[in-house]
């Protein structure tokens, strides 16, 4: 039983303290984003995980008070000590309030961030309009260049006539590419759960290394998409297009809650993309048997970082269930 609890701390400071400086050490796999999503999400699921088998053992181990439930009340209360039960009780209480607190916090942003996103669209509604092409895209009628994407089930893309203008037929289609897939791959539904898992527990670092860099190699993951269909030439040209361009998309994109802007308002990080599509076309075989290996061991680390916590939670869980 020790050994279990001990394991499941160690899986804990394990993935929420030395997984994120591990993967930052590591450096972005550039060339293949969703392996690094796939590492970071497994790494803050796994934290979360952990965590919480940490939290549930607490609660449950004798004498505190989740012990045995209704079994607690009848059986194992009596045989402890009022020491032993007033130290786990107040224990428990101080992390029961912990814990409300964080989520306290953390649910009225993720109402504030809802609220936001239904004002915005209610706006756009009113604003904007319907463009006659492409079934997905509302229209602004302003010179700056916007265009981000919105989590939405119609018309979720939102560019502006100074965009179209700003750019070529085929970069516009690469940017509305590009939108397509952060909505396609639910890219705001994971910075929203990030943003959230933040705002819970904000401790460990690995979930704020992963705040951090994950939004780029979303970015990243979005980019490739719209480098395969319409060439990454194209792409590189429409980003610089909308960064040079004075009220950068991706800078209004950014006052809307969950919004995804196709250029980045980092100019490190948008120098860092387009370089990134600049030598995609280099490295060969090579680089693809590289490419394959690394997508099989980013699998193999994000089932590890989830089954390893869930395991050991479950078993420490069950075997407290049956002590007193």
């Amino acid at each position: 039983m020790v050994y279990l609890v001990l394991g499941l701390i160690a899986t804990a400071v394990l993935l929420g303290c030395a997984a994120g400086p591990v993967l930052d050490r590591l450096g972005r796999p550039a060339a293949h984003p969703g392996t690094a999503v796939a590492c970071w999400v497994g790494a803050v699921t796994g934290t979360f995980i952990a965590c919480a088998g940490v939290v549930a053992a607490a609660l449950l181990s004798p004498p505190a008070p989740g012990h045995g439930l209704l079994e607690w009340l009848r059986d194992c209360l009596p045989h402890h000590g009022g020491k032993a039960i007033a130290t786990a009780a107040g224990a428990t209480l101080v992390l029961l309030a912990a814990c409300g607190f964080r989520v306290a916090r953390g649910l009225p942003r993720l109402r504030r961030a809802v609220r936001h996103r239904r004002r915005h669209r209610e706006m756009l509604r009113l604003v904007a309009r319907e463009d006659e092409r492409h079934g997905d895209v509302l229209v602004l009628d302003h010179p700056v260049p916007v265009a981000y994407s919105l989590p939405d089930r119609r018309r979720a893309i939102v560019v502006s006539t100074g965009t179209r203008d700003a750019l070529t037929p085929e970069e516009f289609d690469a940017v509305l590419v590009h939108e397509r897939a952060h909505l396609r791959q639910r890219h705001h539904a994971l910075l929203l759960m990030l943003d959230l898992a933040h705002a819970v527990l904000p401790w460990p670092p690995t979930i704020r290394r992963a705040k951090r860099t994950l939004p780029l190699l979303l970015e990243m993951a979005a980019d490739d998409a719209a480098a395969r269909a319409c060439g990454g030439r194209t792409l590189v040209g429409a980003l610089r297009r909308l960064a040079a361009a004075p009220g950068v998309a991706s800078g209004v994109a950014s006052g809307v809650a969950g919004a995804l802007g196709a250029a980045s308002p980092d100019a490190g990080a948008l120098a860092e993309r387009v370089l990134r599509l600049e030598s995609a076309g280099t490295g060969g075989p090579r680089r693809a048997g590289r490419a394959a290996a690394s997508a099989f061991a980013a699998s193999a680390f994000a089932a590890l970082a989830v089954a390893a916590p869930l395991a050991v939670a479950a078993a420490t869980i069950t075997e407290l269930t049956h002590l007193c």
